[in-house]
């Protein structure tokens, strides 16, 4: 009996993993197949997301945007230059959530079609010290997605929802920080 029931929840457990069409599992975000692009700047720093400000996820919801951001930051430049120094700390990172009504009016009034509604926030800080002969410079970067999920979508198509908004919050977040860094700090 307690085979069976080991078994039984090994199949079960098995089941609970987040498997894509083929059955294979669904892909995580990743940035190691990204070539870094130089910064003119001595020294490169990133700093996550403190205990302070500690990020709260929803039920529901499958990533944890703190970690996507980081790894991204870390991944996507280098110091390549012999004066100064580039700092990008993750200040937040907040998940709302909330269910709305369903766009038909008649699915609204009987309760039907709800849906979570996720915003995922990001807010990094940026800042140069020692470039071009400027003592410090600072910006705050804010990014955010809005995330809208059927309650009778399958877990699966759920996780695939999220990491492609994820994926586009941070093509979001690429162009905005290259363009601070190119246009404000003139380091890239």
């Amino acid at each position: 009996m307690k085979r069976a029931l080991i078994i039984l929840g090994t199949l079960v457990l098995g089941a609970c993993t987040s498997i894509g069409t083929n059955g294979d599992p669904l892909p995580q975000i990743t940035f190691n197949h990204i070539k870094p692009y130089p910064l003119y700047v001595a020294s490169y720093e990133i700093i996550g997301l403190s205990e302070a400000n500690s990020l709260t996820i929803p039920d529901g919801f499958v990533s944890d945007p703190s970690q996507i951001v980081y790894d991204y930051l870390n991944s996507r430049f280098e110091a390549a230059g012999n004066q100064g120094k580039f700092l990008a700390q993750i200040r937040s990172v907040d998940i709302t959530h909330n269910q709305v009504s369903s766009d038909s009016s008649i699915n609204a009034f009987v309760g039907l079609d709800k849906k979570d509604h996720y915003r995922v926030t990001v807010v990094v800080n940026l800042s140069t010290r020692g470039v071009h002969d400027v003592d410090w410079q600072r910006q705050n970067l804010t990014v955010y997605r809005d995330i809208y999920v059927s309650e009778y979508v399958s877990m699966v198509d759920r996780e695939k929802l999220e990491m492609q908004a994820m994926d586009h919050m941070i093509d979001d977040l690429d162009i905005a920080l290259r363009k601070i860094l190119r246009e404000q700090f003139g380091i890239l």
